[in-house]
């Protein structure tokens, strides 16, 4: 028998599913990972109906245990999915590579390409710089929305990336979202030695199939993008990108 909820006048819900898309989200707003007994009394659920459901969520690749019994962790499907699966992130890497390419040859620095994940964001490409001093990318590693210049583009103009940092890191939400502002307005964020020092980074969003989907970033020595340079720069990038159809 097919359990569901009805409200008057609405529209009829799987309480099964309600259920277990609840317990996926508490799960995902822990970092730490989730205890079968936290997520049960956050649900308001049996321990047996909890596990039970936690155990199908991670038979289908949603949830991941690190030990058996242990706690729950999202798993990286979950953000597979919100940015449109891997398949997406070829073909934006496959549009946005030329890109890099003229704007490392235009800038003589490092860029890269990186689009939301599930709590922070996640390189996919990148183009180094030819001088002995650059930055090195790391293509698949991540760094977080707060105090990157990628992050705050990211949290600026993708509602979903700044629904779950909101949700995760409230007060730092809060301290920047007059900064996050400004950034949508002026289209580019600049990180000026604040994630790294001597490093500074310009970022822009890049648009796809009328959203953003990602963002892209020119990073090099303080010594050689003092604040101005940065800001032509992100005008520089945003033309290329225009062009380019992103």
């Amino acid at each position: 028998m097919v359990e569901h909820e009805s409200e008057s006048g609405g529209p009829r819900r799987i309480q099964s599913v309600v259920r277990a898309l609840g317990l996926l989200e508490v799960v995902g707003a822990s970092p730490d990972g989730v205890r079968l007994s936290d997520a049960a009394e956050a649900m308001g659920l049996f321990r047996s109906t909890a596990h039970n459901l936690l155990a199908t969520l991670e038979s289908c690749g949603y949830l991941t245990q690190h030990s058996h019994g242990g706690r729950y962790f999202v798993t990286e499907r979950v953000s597979e999915i919100a940015r449109g699966a891997v398949g997406n992130d070829e073909a934006l890497r496959a549009q946005a590579r030329p890109v890099l390419e003229e704007l490392s040859s235009l800038s003589g620095e490092t860029c890269y390409l990186a689009a939301p994940a599930l709590r922070d964001y996640v390189y996919l490409d990148a183009v180094e710089s030819t001088q002995p001093l650059k930055l090195a990318v790391p293509v698949g590693g991540r760094e977080p929305f707060f105090d990157t210049a990628l992050g705050h583009v990211l949290l600026a103009f993708c509602p979903a990336a700044a629904q779950a940092a909101n949700k995760e890191s409230p007060t730092k939400w809060q301290q920047w979202q007059d900064r996050l502002k400004i950034i949508r307005e002026r289209q580019y964020a600049l990180d000026l030695e604040s994630f790294q020092p001597g490093l500074c980074c310009v970022a822009v969003p890049v648009r796809r199939q009328g959203r953003v989907q990602a963002a892209l970033g020119i990073s090099g020595p303080a010594s050689r993008l003092p604040q101005q340079r940065l800001n032509d720069l992100a005008a520089t990038a945003l033309r290329v990108l225009a062009n380019a159809g992103l």
